[in-house]
């Protein structure tokens, strides 16, 4: 079975082979040299009636220390404009409760999201579903929650069975590794507890130990493909290494082993994957330049229908002219497609340490 990362014997580009997507524009939506509240993480972007839905969370001093809350912006005309900052859920000068971070998704015509709540950093206390109101998209209603303390960084996907699948995992806690795993909904009622499919277990016997395992998914059909973050090398364990992917091929009900992703340079960052409207698949991902270095954001693609990668692309590279040369790391995106266009969010990090949310909008038929 080929496996869903860069197409075996093919040779991977060097960077400076790369080019942009034709028709590509950039843009920030959300400036933080304009806001008071300096740490900003996790975009989350969805389409839903039109508008383009932007989240992400804030921290009041760094990340997950302080105050911890959702808040977004909204665009009705493809992202080139973005409504006033909206507020989710968390308050500036509550620091006993933290919510991080926030995966938007639109279901039978509403719009939601799963948040995570923490009482600290790695101390996550439940995972749990909010909905937007209908009367105003401050102050997001929490329907119930859904599982423990489980952290979602990508949306949930509905799968032919009726079923929405979710990646997700349980922080490291001392000497405990990394759980990763995906929940599973009991059909159309997403309020309902959602069961949890692990996708090996840490504890087993000379098992390998995944650190910051961020997980993003891609379904056809009865196929699943998980791809897992993890951090290579930075405490000299020798079970680190390169990020991994896990396939399933019963709805997420049962798992290969992992396998390491080695014939693109994945860095140590969240990646994010999908299906085209065409049928491709793509991955979005930091080529790796060394441990914590995100200078360079790309997008891989496959042929229609295939599950090896065979084109990539660059996104964000060091400094972008359309920002006035603005730039630094560019990590952490979420995607989604509207009209033949996909737009890519982006946490940016500059040398100032100011962080922002940026905006890639690509045409599908230009890569």
């Amino acid at each position: 079975m080929k496996l869903p990362v860069w197409k075996e014997g093919l040779l991977y580009p060097h960077s400076s082979e790369m080019s942009y997507p034709s028709g590509m524009t950039r843009l920030i939506a959300h400036d933080g040299h304009h806001d008071l509240l300096p740490f900003l993480h996790d975009c989350t972007i969805a389409s839903h009636e039109g508008r383009l839905y932007l989240g992400w969370y804030n921290s009041t001093d760094a990340e997950i220390c302080g105050s911890s809350l959702i808040r977004g912006r909204y665009s009705e005309d493809g992202g080139e404009n973005w409504s006033e900052v909206f507020n989710v859920v968390g308050e500036i000068g509550s620091a006993e409760e933290h919510f991080v971070p926030a995966s938007f998704f639109v279901h039978e015509g509403k719009l939601f999201s799963l948040i995570t709540e923490m009482g600290g950093k790695n101390l996550s206390i439940s995972l749990d579903l909010f909905q937007a109101a209908e009367s105003s998209l401050n102050g997001w209603e929490r329907v119930s929650v859904i599982s423990g303390g489980f952290l979602s960084n990508s949306a949930p996907i509905l799968m032919d069975t009726g079923d929405y699948i979710a990646g997700v995992w349980m922080p490291l806690k001392g000497d405990t590794p990394a759980f990763p795993a995906v929940l599973i909904s009991q059909g159309a009622d997403i309020a309902k507890p959602w069961r949890c499919s692990f996708l090996y277990d840490p504890l087993a016997p000379d098992a390998m130990k995944i650190r910051c395992p961020e997980i993003t998914l891609v379904v056809q059909g009865s196929a699943v493909t998980a791809y897992v973050r993890n951090d290579e090398g930075k405490f000299g364990d020798l079970t680190c290494g390169p990020s991994f992917v896990f396939t399933s091929e019963d709805y997420g009900e049962s798992w290969s082993k992992p396998a390491r992703i080695t014939t693109m340079p994945v860095g140590n960052s969240k990646m994010f994957a999908g299906i085209l409207s065409d049928g491709r698949r793509y991955l979005i991902y930091n080529n790796d330049r060394g441990y914590f270095k995100r200078g360079l954001l790309c997008i891989a693609l496959t042929e229609p229908g295939e599950v090896e990668y065979t084109k990539v692309y660059k996104l964000f590279e060091d400094t972008v002219p359309e920002f006035d040369d603005r730039g630094g790391v560019w990590f952490y995106p979420c995607a989604c497609e509207q009209e033949g266009i996909l737009y890519i969010a982006v946490t940016l990090q500059e040398q100032d340490d100011v962080r922002s949310a940026v905006i890639a909008k690509i045409p599908v038929d230009s890569m």
